[in-house]
């Protein structure tokens, strides 16, 4: 089965087009690299796939984007995250607790998971990408904090993962750290989407390049 699969998608907000007859397929078991020019579309169409777009940000989208098989066009975005999560650049904007172990499990609560559960997904996740759990959330580095807001994302275990320009804010270690974790998770059946212009520093772990 395919992670997702998008046949002859065009989106245009108020008239404008932005993205025109666009085919692209996501498989388990590989990393995928979405790579353009600033303002060329790849934000617009992650949130076409994570389904912001339409139930957030509303437009003109002809086309279809499946998701293990089903059509998304009338799914809520809830149903949605269950099966993709979404790491956006800007790491501050999205913490919103004040320990690591916290935010972790601010999400997981959401999803109505025991207490036993919880501890174990945020046991994983930071053994994972090496955070501390007590750690103080308004002490962490840029990429600490950019690791943590994955970390949340994945505690979820969404099989499709994406992850909008992660090495933004991380150093040569953290981007090590956060690479190495993607591609353990890949090799354990996860559909990986990384949007990123810095192909150099991604070559040996991508396995396709859009």
């Amino acid at each position: 089965m395919m992670a997702v699969k998008i046949n002859d998608l065009s989106f245009a907000y108020n008239d404008k087009l932005i993205l025109k007859e666009i085919n692209m397929e996501l498989n388990y078991n590989e990393i995928t690299l979405l790579s353009g020019a600033s303002g060329s579309g790849k934000t617009t169409l992650i949130h076409l796939i994570s389904g912001v777009i339409p139930n957030i940000i509303k437009g003109k989208m002809l086309g279809n984007i499946y998701i293990n098989d089903n059509d998304i066009k009338n799914k809520k975005l809830r149903d949605i995250s269950k099966e993709v999560g979404i790491v956006l650049q800007n790491a501050d904007n999205q913490i919103i607790n004040q320990t690591v172990e916290d935010e972790i499990a601010f999400g997981l609560e959401n999803y109505n998971y025991d207490n036993d559960e919880i501890s174990k997904r945020i046991d994983y996740v930071t053994n994972l990408l090496k955070l501390d759990k007590k750690a103080k959330t308004r002490i962490l580095s840029g990429g600490q904090k950019q690791r943590l807001i994955t970390a949340s994302i994945l505690a979820v275990k969404p099989k499709i993962l994406i992850l909008d320009e992660p090495l933004a804010n991380l150093d040569k270690e953290g981007t090590k750290i956060l690479m190495d974790s993607l591609l353990k998770l890949k090799n354990d059946g996860y559909a990986i989407l990384i949007v990123e212009h810095r192909i150099d520093v991604l070559k040996e772990y991508i396995d396709k390049i859009y």
